[in-house]
């Protein structure tokens, strides 16, 4: 028997040799696992660059037909994870695609587009930008063509729909369906499920229809929400019925009848003007080949691919991408920090910019509900003083969601833009904690407090404000709504009256935003860059470069982060492929924030 005499007994002597092997063969199966993970995430990185090398090789036929895929991750700006990208299908992103499709609308050698659309991710502010750069495409005197085998499941399918009226004819597959069944906006309530559990919610707002924590507080919609609600909804039906009818040359009641009656089936939709042909994608294939004799099918990441910016010594624009929630510090620290928007990375990433040779301008592209207060003051601050150490314009250009804090981030720029359905405003400020104490209770779990301070245990979840602390608190809130509020009035030139019918936490979409001056005007990122040219005097005609932010990392940056560190590979990736409902989940964790859009879910 082993001797237990001893607090740190030794092993028997044969014991001692028999886990001395243990450890090393552990240790060298260890670093065998070690050398095998890099060798394949070395060999991914290889076959991923020699693939691009591939699609650099592919030649563009005399006559093409370029083909677009909409129901492929499309996202604002491409991704750092070492995962990223490596796939069947190249990656691209959303500016990257509207360049593609403005440069083939002049190529003599593009004939027509051919897309295709079923379920696809693409957000209201996206497609009405697709929308106009289609209708530029065509234009130039050139057909657009899209292809469906069905249009969302059971309903769903009114954003696809929306985006398909654009082209010139639209074909399906029979026996599937149009899903236009409307506007449909969800948004989860916890406050039962909490109470359940023991967890008290604390939360303060400025004011009324700053709603981010509605969630956690009530059970259901109050008044000032619905009222938000019901005014995003109708704005989005109105637009939806108003555009589509036209495309469609229908009576906007013609198409509300038809919505009321969805999901419609094809050979339906072919009867009441929603679909130009039902036949299969061979079928439809062919067609297009045989209207644009000598054409061949081309991808449009192909032709991507062949494109190539100014070089030399033109002006440079750069282009930054803000996506995601605004946060302080580094990203991608944990799993549900990943596509957000650093505070410290974006102030390195505008450091960058500033050193570009020969700048003459900036576009800022935001999409986000906004984050973090003080992280969007900094990234605010460091787009003033890149202008003010430049000299140099910045227009800013929103996406779907350029709300709260990042509207506040807006509010940096000489000019912006929004689509008629860009959700901006949410000028407001919240925070508060969850209370955890009647939790403890019911676990039996008992903590002791010794405070240093008045106020030292004000963000303890243990317990809920003492008077002293929600006074602090509140105090706190002020201040931020105070500056927030006066930052806008000086940049919009709004006075206080009439600002405060305008904030107060509501949300507006781009059209009212443009009415009441919370923007400039309606357009997307090919009025940004035409506004960003005349904004720096730029002379007619006159070429430049653009330089695209943030940089993916190169390989050999992603080798030395491997050798120095972990790999990051995106969690949210993960999920989102995983067939979980993680969008929903991003939705709750919007609820951290004190600066940010309140949580809910469009459908449509």
């Amino acid at each position: 028997m082993v001797n237990l005499t001893s607090p740190f007994p030794k092993a028997p002597k044969n014991l001692r040799k028999m886990l001395n092997l243990r450890i090393v063969t552990r240790a060298l199966l260890f670093a065998l696992a070690i050398f095998g993970v890099i060798f394949i995430l070395l060999l991914i990185a290889l076959i991923g660059v020699l693939g691009k090398e591939t699609q650099l090789a592919e030649p563009m036929p005399a006559k093409a037909i370029l083909t677009v895929n909409f129901d492929e991750p499309i996202a604002e700006r491409k991704g750092d994870e070492w995962l990223y990208g490596f796939s069947d299908t190249p990656s691209m992103t959303f500016y990257e695609l509207i360049k593609a499709i403005n440069v083939a609308a002049t190529d003599n050698r593009v004939k027509a587009i051919a897309g295709e659309i079923n379920v696809s991710s693409l957000g209201l502010a996206q497609i009405e930008e697709l929308r106009d750069t289609i209708k530029y495409f065509r234009s130039q005197g050139k057909k657009a063509y899209i292809y469906s085998t069905g249009m969302g499941v059971l309903g769903g399918g009114t954003s696809e729909y929306y985006l398909a009226a654009a082209f010139d004819e639209i074909w399906m597959q029979p026996n599937t369906e149009i899903g236009i069944t409307g506007i449909n906006i969800e948004v989860p309530f916890l406050r039962d499920t909490l109470n359940k559990i023991g967890i008290t919610p604390e939360f303060y707002a400025r004011h009324e229809y700053k709603n981010a924590m509605a969630s956690l507080i009530d059970n259901k919609l109050s008044p000032q929400y619905k009222s938000e609600m019901t005014k995003l909804g109708g704005t989005i039906f109105l637009q939806f019925v108003s555009d589509v009818s036209k495309d469609r040359k229908m009576q906007p009641k013609e198409l509300i009848e038809l919505i009321n009656r969805a999901p419609i089936r094809a050979e339906d939709g072919l009867n009441n003007k929603l679909v130009d042909i039902v036949a299969f994608k061979n079928e439809f294939n062919d067609e297009l080949k045989a209207r644009n004799k000598g054409a061949e099918f081309y991808p449009i990441h192909s032709y991507l691919n062949l494109l190539s910016d100014n070089q030399g010594k033109v002006p440079t624009i750069a282009f930054l991408v803000l996506e995601g929630e605004i946060v302080e510090g580094e990203a991608g620290q944990d799993m549900w920090q990943q596509g957000v928007v650093s505070s410290r990375q974006t102030v390195k990433q505008l450091k960058e910019i500033a050193k570009l040779p020969n700048l003459k301008g900036v576009v800022l592209r935001i999409n986000s509900p906004g984050g973090s207060y003080t992280a969007s003051a900094e990234i605010w601050n460091a787009i003033n003083t890149l202008k003010k150490k430049k000299d140099v314009p910045v227009v800013v250009s929103m996406g779907d969601y350029a709300a709260s804090g990042g509207y506040f981030v807006a509010l940096a720029g000489d000019y912006i833009l929004a689509e008629p359905l860009s959700v901006t405003g949410s000028i407001g400020v919240l925070g508060g904690k969850l209370v955890l104490e009647n939790l403890w209770k019911k676990i039996n779990v008992h903590w002791a407090e010794l405070q240093f301070g008045k106020n030292s245990g004000i963000l303890s979840g243990n317990r809920k404000f003492s008077p002293s602390e929600k006074a602090a608190f509140n105090r706190s809130l002020d201040n931020v709504y105070r500056d927030f509020t006066s930052q806008v009035e000086k940049a919009r030139k709004i006075s206080d009256k009439e600002l405060d019918k305008l904030a107060r936490g509501r949300i507006w979409q781009g059209t009212a935003a443009a009415k009441f001056k919370l923007v400039d005007e309606i357009g997307g990122l090919n009025t940004a860059f035409y506004k960003v040219r005349e904004l720096a005097k730029l002379p007619k005609g006159q070429k430049y470069k653009i330089a695209e932010f943030p940089r993916p990392k190169t390989l050999s940056e992603k080798i030395n982060e491997l050798i120095n560190g972990t790999p990051q590979i995106s969690a949210g990736k993960i999920l989102q492929n995983s067939g979980l409902p993680w969008q929903k989940l991003q939705l709750l964790h919007r609820l951290q924030y004190d600066a940010v859009l309140l949580p809910f879910e469009i459908v449509m």
